[in-house]
């Protein structure tokens, strides 16, 4: 279904940022802190994953460059990014389980919990996908 791997991660995380925009908007409809926090951190972190997903192939097409998959540096990049979620994962951690002990705090350490997870999730396996075609 996809010319290259980048395409189908591309593709993936573009539509996991506008559902988690989206997502984030909805929250913020309950007018309730708790969830004001996670509809927040759902509208960041969607805001920045579509964006990630969205500025490489739309800054190859500005500068009229050929779209070249190097599946070797985008394997590091996704193993360096592994690690990254672990740690966004054991902040969120920390935010929920009361460091600041406000309820809000807690919503935004959910928020930060569910999407680190995903990243974490998304990155290792597309890793390991690229080490399994032998990168």
């Amino acid at each position: 279904m996809f010319k290259s791997i980048e395409t189908e991660i591309s593709f993936i995380l573009t539509v996991w940022g506008i559902s988690s925009m989206i997502g984030g908007l909805t929250f913020l409809y309950f007018d309730n802190p708790f969830m004001d926090a996670i509809g927040f951190q759902f509208l960041i972190w969607g805001l920045i994953d579509a964006l990630i997903a969205l500025a490489p192939p739309f800054f190859r097409k500005i500068r009229g460059n050929k779209h070249v998959e190097n599946l070797t540096k985008l394997k590091k990049i996704l193993i360096i990014n592994s690690v990254l979620d672990l740690g966004y994962i054991a902040i969120g951690i920390i935010i929920f389980i009361g460091i600041f002990n406000i309820n809000e705090y807690n919503g935004h350490g959910i928020g930060v919990i569910i999407q680190g997870s995903f990243l974490a999730i998304f990155d290792t396996y597309y890793a390991v996908k690229i080490k399994a075609k032998g990168f």
